[in-house]
């Protein structure tokens, strides 16, 4: 059995304070039929839907875990899954810890759906992230975005307001290699 082979990337950290995340003209109007929900203990079926349909193309392996191990991260204390449906459809998801470090609400997870991509989804879920974050009375907002995620990403998270504070270079599992 080969071991997988790994990727290098960079990973960028970026952040947006409470200050700097004023309501603006350019906020995303939503698309339509387009809704957010949370989805408080997300079936792990529906979750490894959704990371995977996203993750895979951009070689995610972090929640590739046993059932007791996701459930233990996804449902934990402080973390919360929103969903972004079209006309019903899962378009796109992102999952936030408010309890990652004090005065910090973390975008651990941010993804559009392929079909949904280049349409304005990108955009407006953004814009529903960074509410949803800043709805758990943190000072700061904080993400990462890596070389390996889709081009548009780190542009996106710069055009809300995130500055990237720090970077480093990881090395990750390729998704579809003989194992």
């Amino acid at each position: 059995m080969m071991p997988p082979r790994l990727l290098k990337t960079s990973v960028t950290y970026l952040q947006l304070a409470r200050a700097a995340a004023q309501p603006s003209a350019s906020a995303a109007v939503p698309p339509a039929g387009v809704e957010v929900q949370r989805e408080p203990d997300i079936p792990l079926e529906r979750y490894r839907y959704l990371y995977d349909a996203v993750g895979r193309s951009h070689h995610w392996t972090s929640r590739h875990l046993p059932d007791w191990r996701l459930k233990e991260e996804i449902h934990a204390a402080g973390v919360q899954i929103y969903v972004m449906t079209a006309d019903g459809e899962p378009a796109g998801w992102f999952e936030l810890d408010t309890a990652h470090a004090p005065g910090q609400t973390r975008i651990v997870h941010f993804a559009v759906l392929p079909a949904f991509r280049g349409h304005g989804y990108g955009t407006f879920l953004i814009d529903q992230a960074i509410a949803a974050a800043l709805a758990s009375d943190c000072t700061t907002v904080v993400l990462e975005t890596n070389t390996l995620d889709h081009p548009a990403a780190l542009p996106l998270y710069r055009s809300r307001g995130f500055q990237p504070v720090g970077t480093r270079t990881v090395l990750t599992p390729a998704i579809g290699d003989p194992s």
